[in-house]
């Protein structure tokens, strides 16, 4: 499995906004895509584009004239991608029905014993996409397949489910913008998460995540969070459970809401709902600060974009989880 079940045919420029060397550039590749269902992958990439142009704060002028897209055509041996008929989460495959499919990156499904956790090679992609896009600084992999699943770390990496352009957002969110995961849970809220029921480390980098639920005068988002509005805006005890799935304020009032980060207690979110914690909803104003942050002054491809060699040994790496469906 993997460069030896495939090709590498050509890459497009699909939406073009400037030189590469002074925009940001996101490659979108294929895998589980045969030669026959490349029109499949070419209509998605256009899909996901305006899909992408519509949602704020790429919809901005000022955000979007930053970005260009190049579409990387990738031709598998066979279409879909690997999906074991067990995993430790106690899932099983859409219809029940186990595959295994010769693709070029090698994706897979139920990675760290969650039937979600979709991977593939990620120093092959990376070199893949720096080969025919020089000026690349991020990259995301659609797998052609309809189980919902994703993770988003060096690669974002996500499945042609029910909300795939939504689920392909929140992935860029992380490997782009090094966005936090805002859900309350790593498994499921109907399981206990032994080791996710208190967050106790450092304060996380991410912007959009926080221990800091009450000290108003630095929190990361203070200045989006009204004088009228409690810290932390919600709270929860028993952490041994998910917090209650109720928001005791508009839909729309940031503050620092319980649970995030994977984590029942110990962390806190801007808002009750955000792309990065439901994936059909809209990214906070927090995360949309940080895009826009990100994206107000281009410079060339990071050094810190990790090469080929720090994968050796390991085409994987364990990534944040995909955000769970609405």
């Amino acid at each position: 499995m993997g460069s030896a079940d495939g090709t590498v045919v050509g890459v497009e420029k699909v939406a073009n906004n400037g030189p590469d060397d002074q925009n940001w550039n996101l490659a979108i590749m294929g895998d589980g895509f045969t030669k026959d269902e490349q029109g499949k992958f070419k209509d998605h990439v256009s899909g996901f584009v305006r899909h992408m142009q519509g949602t704020a704060p790429f919809s901005e002028n000022a955000v979007w004239r930053r970005v260009n897209v190049h579409r990387i055509d990738v031709w598998s041996k066979e279409s879909g991608a690997d999906n074991p008929p067990t995993c430790a989460d106690g899932s099983s495959p859409i219809g029940g029905a186990a595959t295994t499919a010769a693709t070029y990156f090698d994706a897979s499904f139920c990675n760290y014993g969650h039937r979600r956790f979709l991977e593939v090679n990620n120093g092959l992609a990376l070199t893949t996409a720096a080969s025919k896009v020089p000026n690349v600084h991020n990259v995301l992999v659609a797998v052609n397949s309809i189980e919902e699943g994703g993770t988003g770390g060096f690669v974002g990496c996500y499945s042609l489910g029910s909300v795939t352009f939504d689920t392909a957002l929140h992935e860029l969110g992380h490997v782009a913008f090094q966005l936090g995961d805002e859900y309350e849970y790593l498994s499921s809220c109907l399981n206990i998460d032994k080791d996710n029921e208190m967050y106790t480390g450092p304060e996380p980098t991410q912007p959009n995540i926080t221990k800091n639920g009450s000290d108003r005068a630095t929190l990361k988002w203070r200045h989006l969070v009204g004088m009228a509005t409690d810290l932390p805006t919600t709270k929860h005890t028993l952490c041994i459970v998910c917090p209650p799935q109720t928001n005791p304020v508009s839909a729309s009032t940031v503050g620092a809401f319980v649970g995030a980060g994977t984590f029942h207690c110990g962390l806190y979110r801007p808002m009750f709902n955000c792309k990065m914690r439901q994936v059909e909803q809209p990214f906070c104003p927090v995360c949309k600060d940080a895009i826009r942050r990100k994206l107000a002054v281009m410079t060339p491809p990071p050094s810190s974009c990790p090469p080929a060699s720090a994968f050796a040994g390991s085409s994987r790496f364990r990534p944040r989880a995909v955000a769970p469906l609405a």
